[in-house]
C-alpha cells in the first residue's frame, strides 16, 4: 500500500486537525513540536465545545488521568500548573486545561474557532478512483469548511487527523433507528445530561421518560432523583433495553462505583418517584391532546403499553460523524463502525468490550486506513465501543508521528 508523500517529508506537510478537544489539542501540540504546519478546526465558537456541553458533569477519573505529559510540559513552560487532587468537571477541564492550552503561542495562531469541517475528499478524485495508488497519495485533501455564519469555502491539507469524537446522538427508537414520531418531535426530545442546578424548574413536578442505561443516563437519573426529593410531583420512568447497569463493588474509581451503586439502590427500593421498566423498547412517539407526550413501549414478548409523560430524555449513546469522510477510502468495521484495523485489534485483545482502564494503544499500523494520510484518532476511533480512555488518544497521537516523520 502506498502512503502520502507527506509521510516522508515532514517539513512540507500541512496537517488539518479536526476537533479542538482532548485528542485534537494533543495532536496540535505534537505537530508544533515536530515542526509541522497545521490548522486546528473547532466547530464551536470556543475551544472544546463538546466538553462544554457536559461541563457540569464530574468525571470518574482524577486530574492525573486527564492531562497528558505533553500538555503538562507545555503548560509548565508557560508558568502554569494543574490541580493535583480530585476529579474535575468538564467545566474545570476547560478552565484549567483546554483554554490555557489553546492560548499557548504555538497553538493560538493555528486555531480556527467557529470553523466546522463538513466533508473531506481528495482533490480531483472520487471515492472509487485510484484505489491505494501513488497517484491518490499524491493528491491533497480537499476540505469543505463552514464558518460561524454558515459561509462555505474549501481548504487543502496533506494529512488529516479526525479527532471530532462521538458527537452524533443515537436514535431513541428500537433497533437503533428513529421510532415513528421521533423525527417530528425532535424539538421536544433532550439528548444531553441537563444541568438541573440551572434548569431544575423545567423538570420539577414533571414526569420524565429517561431512556438509556450508560453512565450519562445514570448521572441524569441520580440528578432527577435528587430533584424529586425536594419537588413533589417529580417522577421518572426509566426505560432500559436489558438489565440494570453492571455494578462492580471492586471498581477502583470511587465516583463511578458510587454512581452505579446508588442507581442499583434506587431501583431496588423502587420509590414512588421512580418507575423502572426493564426489557423495553420505544415503539412509537406522539403528542397527546393535552400537549403531553405519549410513548408506546414494547416488551420482549411483544406486548405494548403506552405511558404519558411531560419530557423525554434520550441518553442512548453517541457515535462519530461518519459522513464526514464518505468520499474517502476508509475501511470501517461492520459491527463497531470504527476503523477496521483498529477494531480487529481491539476485538483480539479484549473482546467486544472491557473496562476503559485496561485499554492501551495497539500500535501505529492499526491506525492506518486504505486512504493514505487520513487517520481517525480519539474516541471516534473506537466506534461504538464504550471503553475508550483519554490516554489511548494521546498514545495514538505519538504513533501517528512515528508514521509520518
Amino acid at each position: 500500500m502506498s502512503h502520502t508523500a507527506a509521510e516522508s517529508a515532514p517539513h512540507r506537510a500541512h496537517f488539518a486537525i479536526l476537533g479542538a478537544g482532548p485528542t485534537g489539542l494533543e495532536a496540535a501540540l505534537a505537530a508544533a513540536e515536530h515542526g509541522y504546519g497545521f490548522s486546528l478546526y473547532e466547530a464551536s465558537p470556543e475551544v472544546a465545545g463538546h466538553v462544554r456541553g457536559w461541563g457540569h458533569v464530574r468525571l470518574f477519573t482524577p486530574w492525573s488521568m486527564n492531562a497528558s505529559p505533553r500538555m503538562r510540559a507545555a503548560l509548565a513552560a508557560a508558568g502554569r500548573s494543574l490541580p493535583e487532587d480530585g476529579c474535575p468537571t468538564g467545566d474545570e477541564l476547560v478552565e484549567h486545561l483546554f483554554e490555557p492550552l489553546a492560548a499557548l503561542p504555538q497553538l493560538a495562531g493555528n486555531l480556527r474557532l467557529g470553523s466546522r469541517v463538513l466533508s473531506v475528499g481528495r482533490r480531483g478524485l472520487l471515492k472509487h478512483e485510484e484505489i491505494s495508488s501513488s497517484a491518490r497519495a499524491g493528491r491533497p485533501f480537499r476540505l469543505l469548511v463552514a464558518d460561524s455564519k454558515g459561509r462555505e469555502h474549501t481548504e487543502l491539507a496533506d494529512i488529516v487527523l479526525d479527532c471530532t469524537g462521538n458527537t452524533v446522538p443515537n436514535a431513541l427508537g428500537d433497533a437503533g433507528i428513529p421510532a415513528p414520531g421521533e423525527r417530528a418531535l425532535e424539538g421536544r426530545i433532550r439528548r444531553d445530561v441537563p444541568d438541573l442546578r440551572k434548569e431544575g424548574d423545567g423538570w420539577a413536578g414533571k414526569t420524565t421518560l429517561l431512556v438509556g442505561g450508560g453512565h450519562s443516563a445514570q448521572t441524569a437519573l441520580r440528578d432527577l432523583m435528587d430533584l424529586a426529593a425536594n419537588h413533589p410531583g417529580t417522577r421518572v420512568i426509566w426505560v432500559l433495553r436489558g438489565a440494570l447497569p453492571h455494578f462492580e463493588e471492586s471498581d477502583v474509581l470511587p465516583e463511578r462505583r458510587q454512581l452505579t451503586e446508588g442507581v442499583h439502590r434506587a431501583a431496588a427500593e423502587r420509590p414512588d418517584v421512580l418507575d423502572v421498566r426493564q426489557g423495553r423498547a420505544v415503539e412509537t412517539l406522539s403528542a397527546s391532546p393535552t400537549d403531553r407526550l405519549e410513548v408506546t413501549l414494547r416488551d420482549g414478548d411483544g406486548a405494548l403499553e403506552t405511558v404519558e409523560v411531560d419530557r423525554i430524555l434520550s441518553l442512548t449513546g453517541r457515535v462519530g460523524d461518519h459522513l464526514l469522510y464518505r468520499q474517502l477510502q476508509v475501511h470501517e468495521c461492520y459491527a463497531t463502525s470504527g476503523p477496521m484495523k483498529l477494531a480487529a485489534a481491539l476485538l483480539s485483545s479484549s473482546g467486544g468490550g472491557g473496562d476503559c482502564l485496561a485499554q492501551t494503544s495497539l500500535g501505529p499500523e492499526t491506525l492506518r486506513s486504505p486512504e493514505p494520510g487520513f487517520f481517525i484518532l480519539g474516541s471516534k476511533s473506537y466506534g461504538r465501543r464504550n471503553d475508550f480512555l483519554l490516554r489511548v488518544g494521546w498514545e495514538q497521537v505519538d504513533e501517528i508521528f512515528q508514521l509520518v516523520d
